[in-house]
């Protein structure tokens, strides 16, 4: 069998398999009242974005904002090997046919990142010439710069899965990416960025022939890839429980003696918020509530005006949702059916709880939509 057939085989089977998890979630309702739609609606959109950019995105704000979010929204993925476990009894050991097919691989991932890049360009070109006044030669070597980036991002992810030394060199790739492309003229980064991707290319060629010591890292890789949508899919169905695991004794910050709230209630009401409050904050409840809150920060900086409220509005109302949900949940804990409490209390309770952890963030939100309001119509 030839190297190039056995690519085929493996990559037909890869879509198979992903289009048998897609199906899964596009049934027809899906199709018919969102894909469709979405399909349709694109291009008058795109079109809407070169003709109104300033409705999309503040000319307020450096286009390296815009450069790093195509640099976030580009890094994911891996170099696929295409291998499976059975290959450890027949394909490792055929040199002649291992390499090739995973040069094959290697290069089917590296042609896809740069398709992943240069649709990211594409996307956001009418902003780079609408808003900055850029032309799309200008607008090349970000794009260049953001295919060397992923380029050695998806190199270390492949030596290394620890996520803390992954997020650093990130970050360390990011900043140097930024100071490159606001410092250095234009075609010296174009130059530099297309001599660094190439360089990594090169090395992962070169080493090929002498990667066995990879083997099993690269099938780690296949099989994460292989469910990436499964989890995916997983993380985002509201249907799925996701708990949280925790495996401390104490919590780790909050609370750690466990001591008083409020001390100088001693009614069952405050009790009994005092249990939920603690709840909230030693799970990792806090960590998305700061993050929607940042999130939606973000976005009511650099929205246009009427995006500014209506996200501020739909923000107002998905966390007092959210935070009544959770606070449903923590009540039907175990917990209470060990310790129970006066259902009556319920209502006063998650009253006290939303002043608590809904309305200073709204404030702070529809404080910061009024301010930058003003600033964009004085300016």
């Amino acid at each position: 069998m030839r190297a190039s057939t056995l690519f085929r085989r493996r990559l037909a089977a890869e879509w198979g398999y992903q289009w048998g998890v897609m199906k899964t979630v596009l049934d027809w309702t899906i199709v018919v009242y969102l894909v469709i739609p979405v399909m349709i609606a694109a291009p008058f959109v795109y079109a809407d974005m070169w003709e109104h950019s300033g409705l999309y995105w503040s000319g307020r704000l450096p286009f390296t904002i815009l450069f790093v979010l195509i640099l976030l929204v580009t890094a994911g993925g891996n170099f696929r090997a295409y291998l499976m476990e059975a290959d450890l009894l027949y394909l490792l050991q055929k040199k002649k046919l291992l390499i090739p097919f995973k040069r094959l691989g290697f290069l089917y991932s590296a042609a896809g990142s740069v398709i992943g890049v240069l649709a990211a360009g594409v996307i956001t070109l009418p902003l780079f010439a609408g808003v900055y006044g850029m032309k799309a030669v200008e607008v090349l070597p970000l794009l260049a710069a953001a295919l060397a980036v992923k380029l050695v991002f998806m190199t270390v992810k492949k030596f290394t899965s620890k996520g803390a030394v992954i997020f650093s060199v990130f970050v360390l790739l990011t900043a140097g990416a930024v100071l490159m492309v606001t410092n250095a003229a234009p075609a010296l980064v174009g130059v530099f960025s297309l001599f660094i991707a190439a360089a990594v290319v090169f090395y992962h060629l070169k080493q090929m022939p002498s990667s066995d010591r990879w083997f099993m890292k690269e099938i780690e890789i296949e099989n994460r890839e292989k469910v990436r949508y499964i989890k995916l899919i997983l993380t985002y169905s509201m249907e799925v429980e996701k708990e949280p695991v925790n495996q401390r004794n104490r919590p780790l910050l909050m609370f750690r003696g466990s001591k008083r709230i409020f001390k100088g209630e001693r009614s069952k009401e405050y009790g009994l918020l005092e249990l939920v409050v603690k709840g909230f904050l030693r799970r990792n409840y806090l960590t998305l509530y700061i993050q929607m809150f940042l999130l939606t920060m973000s976005a009511v900086i650099v929205l246009p005006i009427w995006l500014k409220w209506l996200v501020f509005a739909g923000f107002a109302l998905f966390i007092q949702s959210w935070l009544k949900s959770l606070f449903k949940k923590m009540l039907d804990s175990p917990f209470f059916s060990v310790v129970p409490y006066d259902k009556k209390l319920e209502d006063p309770v998650w009253g006290r709880f939303r002043k608590l952890f809904a309305f200073p963030v709204i404030g702070l939100a529809g404080m910061a939509v009024v301010i930058f309001t003003v600033i964009g119509l004085i300016v």
